[in-house]
């Protein structure tokens, strides 16, 4: 594209234009001519002249362009940056990966279920590390219920010379009351009662857990001091009734001995531990 001259420089190459055709070979030679034909040696210097003329005025002429045009201008400090355009709404924008399974609840700082990161503890759950099945704000300590297993309650029956162990919390002892009519004559509604009793201490509702076994097989509770039955007994026939019984975890600890005793208006009664 070729740019369109101003005044100035149309005169400035016109002037050059001029100045050149002044020039002639007598200023570029000596004063002396050279000998010889002149006509056949004069050629070439006109020619190398006009050239130089030439090249001297292209020269001049860019260097009045460049110094004629006008300067960039720099960017000022301080101008803010041009603000991107937002992207068009048709422009396909990545989506978010979708997360999978359950989202995990954060976890209270300081606290790892089973050591495993963002879980929450039971707070009905025990804290203490020693704590075991059993164990809670109603149950003994270790220690306590072991001393309470460990500790031995004594049977005594009556009529009997033989003496039985119970421990608190543990297995249970099964003994038979036998009751024989001696009165020599049948007896109507004979009753026959049963008694256990603490010697040198006193018992709580539940401290002794009772059972009667029934004609039917199965054992029915009864309370430490309860009727065994009523029902006739003839002359010179027996009836027995078997009851097991047996600790509960805290039973007192100032009751270390146990009476069993029973009764009955037919005559003769006993009490024998089962081997």
């Amino acid at each position: 594209m070729t740019n369109e001259l101003t005044e100035t420089e149309e005169r400035l190459i016109r002037a050059l234009a001029a100045r050149a055709e002044q020039v002639t070979p007598h200023s570029l030679r000596p004063a002396a001519p050279p000998t010889g034909n002149w006509a056949a040696r004069g050629r070439a210097p006109l020619v190398l002249a006009l050239a130089a003329s030439v090249a001297s005025v292209a020269l001049v002429g860019t260097a009045a362009v460049s110094l004629l045009a006008p300067p960039e201008k720099a960017p000022v400090a301080g101008t803010p940056s041009p603000v991107p355009e937002p992207p068009a709404p048709d422009t396909p924008r990545p989506s978010a990966p979708k997360a999978s399974g359950k989202p995990v609840e954060p976890s209270a700082p300081g606290t790892s279920p089973s050591g495993i990161p963002g879980t929450t503890p039971d707070p009905e759950a025990s804290t203490d590390p020693g704590a075991g099945p059993g164990t809670g704000p109603g149950s003994a300590p270790p220690e306590q219920s072991s001393q309470a297993q460990s500790r031995e309650v004594s049977v005594i029956f009556q009529g009997s010379d033989e003496t039985r162990t119970l421990r608190p919390g543990g297995g249970t002892l099964t003994f038979t009351v036998t009751v024989l009519n001696t009165n020599g004559h049948t007896i109507e509604n004979a009753t026959d009662d049963l008694s256990i009793t603490a010697d040198g201490g006193a018992l709580g509702a539940g401290d002794l857990n009772v059972s009667l076994l029934g004609e039917d097989g199965t054992w029915r509770p009864i309370a430490p001091t309860a009727r065994l039955t009523t029902a006739t007994l003839a002359e010179g026939e027996s009836r027995s009734h078997k009851i097991r019984v047996s600790l509960r975890e805290g039973f007192p600890a100032g009751v270390d001995r146990l009476r069993v005793t029973a009764f009955s208006n037919a005559g003769q009664e006993s009490v024998t531990p089962t081997p």
